[in-house]
């Protein structure tokens, strides 16, 4: 190896560049893969999690809790059920209130997913409707020690009544439950935390307020009942029974939830399975570039290392011997900088985690089995990197050498090729990260039908009467413009409210998002009254989108409807529509309703307090301050209004962020592949250089003629390049849904950034090469 040294020592250029390109892309090929590894064992240690099945209609993955044992009552495949539902109480272990994330679950939830138990006894966890478990971080955060079994602590609002921790569970890791709840409580105390989803409620208001699992008996499955269980439903569950837009039920197994596009109706962790797929082509095309880096360098090398092989063969090497030791030299290469690329993996961890949007633990995951596949990894890779270079060393003529021909012999059509292909990924990779790029900022930029300034939001914690002091007293500061109380705001969307209403020969069904508001809600977020009937506050009186107003002429009223379900409705007025978070992708438009009532009648769910330009930070820290009154012990954020609508996009940016990154990666390993091939590839053009000047060819000729090849290569790259961008186009479109044409310009800025920097390399390092002195080359002939 010591002539090997001497020759890295003595190309420091192509020691860096294949280090630094093998480096870098070997840290994102090990964090996609350990992602991906991670993603696709979502639970495999879970027992009996293939005879687990959730719960799901054509829309979305939840029920109510009391069809639970109506279903298991009517199918005998049904072993066992179980139900969630995911919410945010406060629990005060002392004299200070502290929110966390709870689970509201049947008592046999331990039983039914046996999660690794720390402390108690699994049959006795949540048999009492005042015991709780805990997992190990939020018994350490609540109590100081992991070792809580036995203490107790007041859950808020569950009657203020005092709950006994029972049993402390590790932390959930890479399941479908979150990994970030922090307590789990008996479901019979949803009574207290949502009337409409707890099993007292006969009628099941809220038909989605929990997420039922059932597990079935070996060798069943309930989709071959479907049909009958929506039959079953239509007798007593008024979702199916009065809505015509629910008639399919699903059984959806627990490994493919985890990749289902049906989503879940409370907080659960599903993952979208297309990311996976395109992370993963992502992680080998970078690989791939870096990988054909060093091949394409190691071609170009060749010329350089002809005379120490021909003497190594004159000497008695064999071809083998030749091969093998090529081979060696790519494998100390590679191990060097997957030890380098590993250790950039693991400093990248924590940015990789909010990236992602998934829990990564490279070096915790590592074991037996994890180190034979990195060490397989690695000799495919030496292989994969080394083979080409090594056959060309092995199989040459030594006479060659010693006649000057290998050089000319080996320059052109390894090299070429593997440029095309480089720039060809380099040209698909940019297109699709600009196109992505452009989508999301359409997304954010789309109009929304309403505006807003500097808006302050509140959650809605304390009495009615402390709530509307801090509203007096916040109107009375000169920097604030306006103060409401609402039950929802654009932001969340408000309340669903699905109204059947009937007509001469069938039932129209509206599902409206309802808005009860106070006057200055209309100030605040600017909506856009276009007709006011000067109907009174509050009532039944409604004022309708134009939306809404629509969708209304098939039942032909105009002045008021009368609905199944809610009576008679006056409509007060129209208002244009306006975007709700629930459809920023798709920017489709809900028909919309607004109550406005008198704000001293309204226990607000949003308050929304509305300043002046001015110093904001300070404004918050002051009208926080006064919130404190209301909210007493409670703790609370309040959020800028824009700050919360940005969050709603946090999922894209995240994603157009990661496409950039992985770009930005790729064309700084591109840059040092076809800088570097440059240079090779002219040094090797500069014996057919000198011949073409002796005969008068002049330095410009030669630069013009390096350019056209150039050139060229890229032209035949285009037919890699443009099936791989339709094809990641095609997906981008999946995933980010938005009615907009192609952006034609998106692509041909792709094309001409890779052309320029490959010209640009070109030209600056021909600009020496050709202005040399033919004579100087040709002498070392």
């Amino acid at each position: 190896m010591k002539t090997y040294f001497t020759f890295l020592e003595r190309n420091k250029l192509f020691t860096f560049v294949n280090v630094a390109g093998l480096s870098i892309s070997l840290m994102f090929v090990l964090l996609i893969a350990n992602m991906v590894t991670r993603q696709l064992t979502v639970d495999k240690d879970l027992p009996d999690a293939d005879r687990i099945y959730v719960f799901a209609n054509e829309h979305w993955a939840g029920g109510h809790y009391n069809l639970g044992d109506r279903l298991q009552s009517r199918y005998p495949e049904i072993e066992d059920w179980c139900a969630i539902k995911v919410s945010n109480p406060y629990v005060q272990p002392d004299d200070k209130p502290v929110q966390v994330l709870g689970a509201s679950v049947k008592k046999n939830f331990f039983e039914f997913f046996r999660f690794p138990l720390l402390e108690g006894n699994r049959e006795q966890l949540l048999t009492d409707d005042n015991s709780v478990v805990l997992t190990r971080s939020a018994a350490l955060r609540l109590f100081g020690t992991e070792h809580a079994v036995g203490k107790t602590l007041k859950i808020i609002p569950c009657n203020n009544g005092i709950f006994t921790v029972t049993g402390i569970v590790e932390d959930i890791n890479n399941s479908i439950i979150p990994s970030d709840i922090d307590i789990f409580i008996p479901f019979e105390n949803m009574k207290y935390i949502q009337w409409s989803c707890s099993m007292e409620c006969t009628e099941m208001n809220d038909a989605a307020g929990s997420t039922l699992f059932f597990r079935t008996a070996p060798g069943t499955d309930l989709n071959r009942k479907a049909d009958d269980v929506v039959a079953f439903l239509r007798e007593f569950y008024w979702l199916f029974r009065d809505s015509d837009s629910f008639k399919k039920v699903q059984f959806i197994p627990w490994h493919d939830f985890y990749f289902s596009e049906t989503p879940a109706t409370v907080y659960l962790n599903q993952y979208d399975f297309k990311l996976v797929v395109i992370f993963i082509t992502i992680g080998v095309l970078i690989l791939l570039m870096a990988v054909l880096n060093y091949i394409s360098m190691s071609v170009a090398q060749t010329s350089y290392r002809a005379k120490e092989m021909a003497t190594r063969r004159l000497l008695g090497s064999s071809r083998p011997d030749i091969f093998w030791r090529m081979i060696a030299e790519s494998a100390l290469l590679t191990l060097v900088s997957f030890i380098i690329g590993f250790l950039l993996a693991k400093a990248a961890e924590p940015v990789a985690i909010d990236l992602l949007h998934a829990k990564l633990d490279i070096t915790g995951d590592l074991n037996a089995a994890t180190l034979l596949i990195y060490i397989v990894f690695i000799a495919a890779l030496t292989l994969l990197s080394g083979f080409i270079p090594a056959t060309i060393l092995s199989n040459y003529n030594p006479m060659d050498v010693v006649k000057g021909t290998f050089r000319r012999k080996t320059k052109a059509v390894y090299l070429r090729v593997l440029n095309i292909v480089q720039c060809g990924l380099t040209i698909a990779l940019l297109t699709c990260s600009a196109y992505l790029s452009v989508q999301i900022y359409r997304i954010v930029h789309a109009p929304l039908g309403y505006e807003y300034g500097n808006v302050l939001t509140y959650p809605s914690y304390g009495s009615q009467k402390n709530l509307q002091l801090f509203r007096t007293e916040a109107k009375k500061l000169p920097f604030v413009k306006h103060v409401s109380f609402s039950c929802g705001i654009p932001l969340d969307g408000g309340n669903n409210n699905t109204t059947y209403i009937p007509s001469a020969d069938s039932t129209l069904e509206m599902s409206f998002q309802t808005f009860i508001v106070d006057s200055a809600f209309l100030d605040i977020y600017h909506i856009q009254i276009t007709e006011d009937r000067h109907t009174p506050i509050g009532g039944n009186n409604f004022f309708l989108s134009e939306r809404a107003m629509k969708m209304l002429e098939p039942v032909g009223t105009k002045d008021y409807f009368t609905s199944n379900n809610y009576g008679r409705t006056q409509i007060a007025g129209v208002f244009k529509d306006f975007v709700i978070s629930r459809s920023l992708i798709d920017h489709d438009i809900h028909p919309l309703q607004i109550q406005i009532e008198h704000p001293d009648s309204i226990y607000p769910w949003n308050i929304s307090v509305e300043v002046q330009d001015g110093d904001l930070n300070a404004y918050k820290k002051q009208l926080d301050q006064l919130f404190k009154i209301a909210a007493k012990d409670f703790s609370f954020e309040s959020a800028w209004y824009g700050d919360q609508l940005r969050d709603l996009y946090a999922d894209f940016s995240r994603m157009n962020r990661l496409m950039l990154i992985f770009t930005g990666a790729a064309l700084l390993i591109s840059l040092l592949g076809l800088t570097a091939m440059s240079l090779y590839f002219i040094a090797q053009r500069k014996r057919d250089m000198a011949i073409r000047k002796v005969f008068g060819s002049s330095s410009l000729s030669e630069q013009e003629r390096l350019m056209k090849f150039s050139l060229g290569s890229l032209g035949i790259s285009l037919a890699i390049a443009v099936p791989l961008m339709l094809f990641g186009v095609h997906q981008i479109d999946k995933i980010v849904t938005f009615d907009s044409t192609f952006p034609w310009w998106v692509p041909v800025a792709s094309i001409i950034t890779v052309a320029l920097i490959s010209l640009v390399s070109v030209y600056l390092i021909s600009l020496k090469a050709t202005r040399e002195n033919p004579v100087e080359n040709l002498k070392t002939e």
